[in-house]
């Protein structure tokens, strides 16, 4: 206990308590250990702030103080860093290298940004949910039969809010994961950990398009705080510490701007298992050599092939067209949501599904009802004038009238109504 004295407000408390029965020496003596504890986090916070704003350098490799005019550590010659850099390191973040596997992920990342950005006509708001869709993101509902969106995904962002934080991430995160394990296990990490990600957030959440690098962020993030509980040491629980702080900006970040912290969280998980069942003296055996080659061929082509689709798809003008395709998209998402509802206790989900597809897609003639239950009384009046031949105008007016007919008819087949 500390020598200081005790507020009196605690013996005023202590008597109360009495007088209603409590037993005054434990009240006292919880009151004093709360008393404490407040004591020291403040003298931590202090200590932490005093860390912080120290105005010499300290020297990232041998932990040597160095002059705060210093370029070069005089003691085993690293080169230190500006104030900027000296700060960013004592609050638990890194900068980025040159030239590092971390470099050329963002950098890829940058580029596909600029590829939608030149394909919405430029401005700085948010692409629609149709670009990001053409260009390969992950919507569960919509992509069936197109695995690559699983990693096209993770190349994609939505708006330059979302793009700077995972930036930011990644020139901090991955190289601290290359360090550990190597440059081409940090690029295998994030694509593994990443499809992961998109895999069980798309069980859970099968009506949310969902595009953004979080997910194998995430992983990274995961793989090294595993690695660091794994290790043990001093060293080792700041590292985990530190990554968990990052994990919490994340969770936060997510919530801030509704990102899909399900990805955020298998990512995470996938990425700690990792790290803490693969320590590096482990992955570095000579038995593991086919493995990391494997590993390293993985995560190369998956990132190169991504590019690549993403630069090569030519994303269709939804706001003007009006052929059959569109019409025959329109009644299958409209076939999901019912058929959802029709075989599901509860209704909420396709609602949710229904209102997903207003906020992203915007409105048109079959899906601007609003609720599901209106939606699936028209769709399945459209069943019985296709069984009656009696189509509507809009129906019939289209090439395309017996295939959504027969959609509508075989998904129905088993429901009366």
């Amino acid at each position: 206990m500390s020598d200081e004295p005790h507020p009196e407000w605690i013996e005023r408390v202590v008597k109360l308590a009495a007088a209603v029965g409590m037993n005054p020496t434990r009240v006292r003596w919880k009151l004093i250990r709360w008393q404490e504890s407040r004591r020291r986090g403040r003298r931590r916070l202090e200590q932490k702030l005093d860390h912080v704003r120290y105005v010499h350098k300290t020297c990232a490799s041998c932990g040597a103080v160095q002059d705060r005019d210093a370029v070069r550590c005089s003691s085993c010659g690293v080169k230190l860093g500006g104030r900027v850099v000296q700060t960013l390191r004592r609050v638990g973040l890194v900068t980025p290298q040159a030239w590092s596997v971390s470099t050329l992920l963002a950098l890829a990342i940058m580029a596909v940004y600029t590829r939608v950005f030149v394909a919405q006509g430029g401005g700085f708001g948010a692409p629609s949910g149709w670009l990001l869709f053409d260009f390969g993101a992950q919507w569960e509902i919509g992509s069936e039969g197109e695995p690559w969106r699983l990693v096209t995904a993770m190349f994609l962002h939505i708006g330059m809010w979302h793009l700077a934080f995972n930036l930011i991430a990644i020139a901090t995160v991955g190289p601290q994961i290359e360090s550990v394990y190597g440059r081409p296990t940090m690029l295998f990490v994030f694509i593994a950990t990443g499809v992961l990600a998109n895999v069980g957030s798309g069980l859970v959440q099968p009506e949310v398009l969902s595009a953004g690098a979080s997910g194998g962020l995430c992983g990274l993030i995961g793989a090294a705080a595993g690695y660091g509980h794994r290790l043990g040491t001093g060293a080792g629980r700041t590292l985990r510490n530190d990554m968990l702080k990052w994990i919490a900006y994340t969770i936060v970040f997510g919530f801030a701007l509704h990102a899909n912290n399900w990805a955020h969280a298998f990512g995470a998980i996938t990425g700690a298992a990792f790290g803490y069942t693969v320590p590096p003296r482990v992955w570095a055996r000579r038995a593991l050599a086919p493995v990391r080659a494997a590993a390293k061929l993985v995560g190369m082509v998956a990132t190169v092939g991504a590019v690549v689709i993403i630069f090569t798809r030519t994303p269709h003008d939804h706001r003007e067209t009006t052929g059959d395709d569109e019409v025959v998209a329109d009644y299958r998402f409209a076939i999901t949501a019912c058929r959802i509802a029709s075989v599901t206790p509860d209704a909420g989900a396709a609602q949710k599904l229904l209102d997903f597809r207003h906020a992203v897609f915007g409105d048109n003639d079959l899906l601007a009802h609003g609720k599901i239950e209106t939606l699936c009384t028209s769709l399945f009046e459209t069943r019985d004038q296709c069984k009656a031949g009696s189509l509507d105008r809009r129906l019939a007016g289209t090439a395309d009238w017996r295939r959504v007919c027969d959609l509508i008819e075989r998904a129905f087949a088993d429901v009366d109504r």
